[in-house]
């Protein structure tokens, strides 16, 4: 891979997404902070984004791709594309915690979980891995929390979910390390 990186990194409209987007960008690659409605709610924050490029003289932009929609997945992912003719490293950082008794959340809610933490990062690989593959090379990133080693009594139920990720997509990394290691370049 060449040394000035084309990454995207996705739930960057805030927290380590956003703070993860610009510090790669400070450090000279090219950085798609992805979130959802930036026309919408997102949009005070796709305009920041915007702003912390021009004044700190980055390349980092603002993509439109909400995780939970494939064909917002893939329109992101192909503007990428299009654009620069390769994407080097996809940072899976959108996701949500819950924290509180199981038998607290419905079903639902757990599905709901389940589909932001596990599957958005599905749809994104399937948008994404065929450019890598095609490229020989690139770089998958999963951020996850803590509390996927086990969480606390009697919330470790719902803790434990963060780290289902890790077991789908071990197949995927086939680094042969223990799946805690989320990172991998062989594609």
């Amino acid at each position: 891979m060449s040394s000035k990186k084309i990454i995207v990194v996705t739930g960057a409209s805030s927290g380590f997404g956003r703070l993860t987007a610009n510090g790669l960008a400070r450090s000279g690659h090219t950085v798609y902070a992805s979130m959802r409605e930036t026309q919408g709610r997102n949009a005070p924050q796709a305009a920041d984004v915007e702003t912390f490029a021009k004044d700190n003289r980055v390349d980092l932009h603002a993509l439109e791709l909400d995780v939970n929609s494939q064909t917002s997945v893939d329109a992101g992912i192909a503007q990428i594309i299009t654009t620069h003719g390769r994407l080097d490293v996809i940072v899976h950082n959108a996701g949500h915690m819950v924290f509180g008794p199981a038998e607290a959340f419905t079903p639902e809610q757990l599905a709901e979980l389940y589909d932001i933490n596990v599957l958005s990062t599905q749809r994104v690989n399937r948008a994404a891995l065929p450019q890598l593959r095609n490229q020989r090379e690139g770089l998958l990133v999963w951020v996850s929390s803590s509390s996927s080693a086990g969480g606390t009594p009697p919330y470790r139920n719902v803790d434990r979910r963060a780290g289902c990720v890790y077991a789908r997509d071990e197949p995927f990394c086939a680094c042969g390390t223990a799946p805690r290691y989320a990172a991998s370049r062989r594609i």
